[in-house]
């Protein structure tokens, strides 16, 4: 019987790339440094006493259970191909007019993707949540701290 609390990951293309290359570092440079620290550590002497080996052990940990979850999300994801040009969806650049701030330009990435300096927004946020399926011209209300603002989406790419 398949597992219906799995929720299902929505991705880019490029986002998945990104955690496959991730789990390869992890997998490979990372563990292989880690194992190299361990082993030193160790070579040391007295290991309860040894503050070095401990924390390398919690990296080490903390490394493999990295990996075990990005494995998961890509197991439990999709790639989502972006088909529209007209509505916002995965993979949309989206220019909106915040009315007196200018032009803000976003792109609506899967949860794993998001990067804020880049203008990356998860289609779970707010705003990604508030454009998602919405077309040139419409406008869209934002909850934002100092209360709500009004957008209008004037370009998908």
């Amino acid at each position: 019987m398949k597992n219906t609390n799995t929720t299902v990951n929505l991705l880019t293309a490029e986002g998945y790339k990104k955690i496959e290359k991730e789990i390869g570092y992890r997998e490979t440079k990372l563990r292989d440094s880690l194992t190299d620290t361990l082993n030193e550590m160790r070579s040391q002497g007295d290991l309860s006493e040894n503050d070095g080996f401990t924390m390398a052990v919690e990296q080490s940990e903390q490394n493999e259970e990295e990996i075990t979850r990005l494995k998961t999300l890509l197991k439990n994801s999709k790639v989502v191909k972006r088909r529209s040009k007209t509505k916002v969806d995965i993979g949309s650049k989206v220019t909106i007019d915040d009315n007196g701030s200018g032009e803000k330009i976003f792109t609506i990435v899967g949860e794993d993707n998001t990067n804020p300096l880049e203008n990356k927004i998860s289609y779970k946020s707010p705003i990604g949540e508030a454009l998602m399926k919405r077309k040139v011209g419409e406008k869209i209300t934002l909850q934002t701290p100092g209360g709500e603002k009004i957008c209008q989406i004037k370009a998908i790419n």
